[in-house]
């Protein structure tokens, strides 16, 4: 198994459409002419077992908003392991790098929604209930800023000394 970090503009065409194909396995009603659901990320993590694809996940390095607190994050997105592979710790080998990652640049958060929030509390996040605000697009159009409580769950990890606090969240941008 190997597992390498990729910044986004340096994707090839194969490895661009081993995410496709793996995307297209893992979840149901994802955009089949693209490699992001909203908007591009920073970088990927990618898991390879004999040239294919089997572990994905993508990452936003952003500054938010914490109830007037500015807190650097990675924001996780499309995280899957190919059915044939789960069960082996593969997720949470790919949450473990981005975690010493994180510690190691500086980042005080890892942030993500989850509809199934069982896996991410087994690897140490835990779950916020915040006022939340952010840009919403669809269909690469800006359609104007929300402002309420996340429906999917959202969840942190800390990694530095900053504490999360309960107000607002403003994610300066769209959500990931």
């Amino acid at each position: 198994m190997k597992l390498e970090r990729k910044e986004e503009f340096t994707l090839d065409q194969y490895t661009q459409i081993a995410i496709q194909k793996l995307f297209a396995i893992c979840f149901s009603g994802y955009p089949s002419d693209r490699i992001y659901f909203k908007q591009l990320p920073c970088f990927r993590y990618l898991c390879w077992e004999n040239n294919e694809l089997i572990a994905h996940m993508a990452v936003d390095h952003r500054v938010i908003n914490n109830e007037n607190q500015h807190l650097r994050i990675f924001g996780i997105v499309d995280l899957c392991v190919h059915p044939a592979q789960q069960h082996k710790r593969i997720a949470s080998k790919l949450l473990k790098e981005l975690e010493n990652l994180g510690q190691s640049s500086g980042v005080d958060f890892l942030l993500l929604t989850a509809s199934d929030a069982g896996f991410y509390k087994s690897n140490g996040f835990r779950a916020v209930h915040n006022s939340c605000k952010w840009l919403l697009t669809a269909d690469h159009q800006s359609l104007g800023v929300i402002d309420r409580v996340l429906e999917d769950g959202l969840m942190i990890k800390p990694l530095a000394s900053k504490k999360w606090k309960d107000g607002t969240l403003d994610f300066l941008g769209n959500i990931f």
